[in-house]
C-alpha cells in the first residue's frame, strides 16, 4: 500500500505528499520483514537515507542519495556474500557486461557527476553478482530483486541525463515501483533464505 500510493504521488507530481509516502517506504518494508541482520538492517537505513536525499532535485542531494545508495549496496553484498558461496562465472558475465555498457553511457551523459556515477554503476553491478551466489530457499527472489533494483536505478539515471522533462513524472513513477518491488523481494528472499537455515 505504501509503495503504491507513493509510485501514485510520483505520477501525479505531487512533491509536499511524498515528503510523507516517500520518507515512509524503507520503515514500512523494515517493520514488515522485520530483518535480524545487521547488513540487510545497514541496507535499509542507507536506501532511506538516498530516499530522503532524492526529496531534492539538485546535484548536491543527486551525489548525497548516491553515496547513501552506494553505502546500501554495499551493505546487500556483503549479506549475499557472507549467505552464500562463489557466484558462477555463468551468471555474472551479463552482470559484468550490462555494468560496463551501464558505466560508458551514462558515465558520458553524466558530465561533472561522471566518476560518482560510474562509481556507483561498479557497486550496484558488485551488488547483483553478489546476489547469484545464493543457493537455496528464497535466493531466486533475492537475484530478481537486485536485477529489478538494477533497472531501477537505470530508469532514474536515463531520467536525470537523457529524458525530456516531459517524461519525468511517468520516468519517476516507474522508478518507484520498481524500487520497491526490488526491495521487497530482496528482503522477503533474505527472510525466506535465513528461515530455510535455522
Amino acid at each position: 500500500m505504501a509503495a503504491a500510493t507513493d509510485t501514485a504521488m510520483a505520477l501525479l507530481g505531487r512533491s509536499r505528499a511524498r515528503r510523507v509516502t516517500k520518507t515512509a517506504l524503507m520503515p514500512v518494508l523494515a517493520a514488515e520483514q522485520r530483518p535480524g541482520a545487521a547488513g540487510p538492517l545497514l541496507g535499509l537505513a542507507g536506501s532511506w537515507a538516498g530516499d530522503i536525499a532524492l526529496l531534492r532535485d539538485d546535484d548536491r542531494a543527486f551525489l548525497v542519495g548516491l553515496g547513501s545508495f552506494l553505502g546500501a549496496h554495499v551493505a546487500y553484498a556483503g549479506s549475499f556474500a557472507a549467505r552464500g558461496g562463489r557466484p558462477k562465472l555463468l551468471h555474472v558475465l551479463p552482470v559484468v557486461a550490462c555494468t560496463a555498457v551501464t558505466m560508458r553511457t551514462f558515465g558520458r551523459m553524466a558530465g561533472p557527476l561522471r566518476r560518482p556515477v560510474q562509481a556507483y554503476a561498479v557497486t550496484i553491478g558488485t551488488m547483483a553478482a553478489a546476489a547469484t551466489a545464493l543457493r537455496g530457499p528464497g535466493s531466486g527472489r533475492v537475484v530478481l530483486g537486485a536485477a529489478t533494483f538494477v533497472a531501477s536505478d537505470t530508469l532514474l539515471a536515463l531520467a536525470r541525463f537523457a529524458l525530456a522533462e516531459k517524461w519525468h513524472r511517468a520516468a519517476d513513477a516507474g522508478v518507484m515501483a520498481t524500487y520497491t518491488l526490488g526491495q521487497w523481494l530482496i528482503h522477503d528472499g533474505l527472510r525466506r533464505y535465513d528461515a530455510a537455515q535455522r
